[in-house]
């Protein structure tokens, strides 16, 4: 089983300032478990993107070596 609860949802959008409706957390919990788990006992590693500002203040600072 997953980690994701709709309390740790909750959480989430409220620090990203994501209003949601009631029971909405839940329901994303729910519908979001199966594949969370899967990827979990695959030890799946998903490389991300760094975002272009972040990007830009690294590439910066590599030139000035």
């Amino acid at each position: 089983m997953s980690d994701e609860t709709a309390e740790r949802i909750a959480t989430i959008a409220a620090a990203a300032q994501v209003p949601l409706a009631p029971g909405a957390a839940e329901r994303i919990a729910r519908a979001t478990a199966a594949t969370i788990a899967r990827f979990a006992s695959e030890h799946v590693d998903i490389a991300l993107e760094t975002e272009p500002s972040t990007f830009m203040v690294v590439q910066r600072s590599e030139l000035g070596r």
